[in-house]
């Protein structure tokens, strides 16, 4: 079903991972990974990274509050194309798991429950945070009422606030 805690086959050309598959760059090659998409704070990638990989990092906190659906659109077009992609987190669980998860909607045209039931089918543990599926529920609307068109969304006008009672979404 998933390879091992690090890194996980979502598709043909996706993986989703942690901090050490993004490390582990003899595993990287090995599955013909060429690209690594970051979405946590802090990360620089070592210099033998930087050299052998197309790397993109977008700085966001796993945090209720956290808005990471002004990402979406710059993910999602990093992630399309031919090349083997790896999105990875701190632990591979919530920020990196709802790229994927907002990847999967979209390429797939499913709502938002049919894209993490397709996700945890290859990796079992992910758990986007209450903010985090909130902000995929809105970008599933977005989807349908663009048709599918993420060129026509435009990511960083939608306002999202985190309620008051974040913690209580399920």
């Amino acid at each position: 079903m998933f390879e091992s805690n690090n890194i996980s086959q979502i598709d043909d050309k996706l993986w989703l991972g942690n901090l050490n598959a993004a490390e582990d760059i003899k595993d990287l090659k090995s599955k013909g990974i060429k690209k690594v998409l970051s979405i946590m704070t802090g990360y620089f990638p070592s210099y033998e990274q930087k050299d052998n990989f197309i790397h993109k990092t977008f700085e966001a906190d796993d945090s209720d509050s956290q808005n990471i659906i002004q990402y979406f659109g710059e993910c999602l077009n990093f992630i399309n194309g031919e090349e083997k992609v790896l999105v990875h987190c701190g632990a591979g669980v919530s920020r990196s798991s709802s790229i994927v998860i907002a990847y999967i909607m979209w390429k797939r045209k499913l709502n938002y429950d049919d894209a993490v039931n397709f996700v945890k089918g290859k990796r079992p543990f992910i758990w986007p945070n209450p903010g985090f599926r909130d902000q995929l529920k809105i970008f599933g609307k977005k989807l349908i009422e663009n048709n599918y068109d993420i060129d026509k969304i435009k990511f960083k006008d939608i306002k999202w606030e985190p309620p008051e009672n974040i913690g209580l979404l399920i």
